[in-house]
């Protein structure tokens, strides 16, 4: 059979143009494998992150002591000075309000209190110190985590932003941090504490904003 030229550049338009159909059709079909597997892989990280931070939150509670948690209620009723007078591992005096707290820690070796203030000793000043250390070390960990987004930064708000409450006078041993060096010391757990603050002020001016 022998084609005619018009016959044979027909055909051949017609095969290009088949041709530009099945370019496309696998040009779609690349597009949507890569489309799948970025998902994949977003929701792949999206999972390990919040798997992390139920590991996070697991050792985190594995951490708590009784003596963590009666140090940090001590430690946030001391101003700065008494801080330092802990960091230094000095003697210092605090109401006497605060023996139920300081008995559970320090028992029989607790002096009476004279004239509504108890001294605490050195020894005991020192206790103070290690315990609040070990409990801000564990908590700048958790937050280096969340700040680089190695955790699900919203479990991790959700879970520790009570400690950052200043209504309910909770500002997680604020003066002690203050003492040891602030930002410069637990620069995560000072970058969290601010954001819950923000988000606390934009809560508030939204309300003031509704009609």
């Amino acid at each position: 059979m022998v084609f005619t030229l018009p016959i044979f550049n027909l055909a051949l338009e017609k095969y290009a143009a088949v041709a530009t159909i099945v370019q496309a059709i696998a040009a779609l079909g690349i597009a949507i494998q890569i489309y799948q597997s970025k998902s994949e892989i977003e929701a792949d990280h999206e999972r390990s992150r919040r798997e992390k931070s139920i590991d996070i939150l697991t050792n985190w509670s594995k951490s708590l002591t009784k003596e963590n948690s009666i140090t940090r209620k001590i430690l946030d009723n001391l101003n700065e000075d008494q801080c330092t007078n802990v960091l230094q591992q000095e003697e210092f005096k605090i109401h006497k309000k605060h023996e139920p707290l300081l008995q559970q820690l320090f028992g029989q070796d607790l002096d009476p209190a004279v004239d509504d203030f108890i001294t605490v000793k050195p020894q005991q000043s020192a206790a103070l110190r290690w315990n609040a250390i070990t409990y801000l070390n564990s908590l700048e960990f958790t937050f280096v985590a969340w700040q680089y987004s190695v955790v699900d930064r919203k479990i991790i708000e959700d879970e520790f932003q009570y400690l950052f409450n200043p209504d309910s006078g909770s500002e997680v041993l604020k003066n002690f941090r203050k003492a040891s060096g602030g930002s410069g010391v637990f620069p995560a757990i000072e970058i969290f504490s601010t954001h819950i603050t923000q988000k606390n002020k934009e809560k508030l001016i939204q309300k003031s904003n509704v009609a």
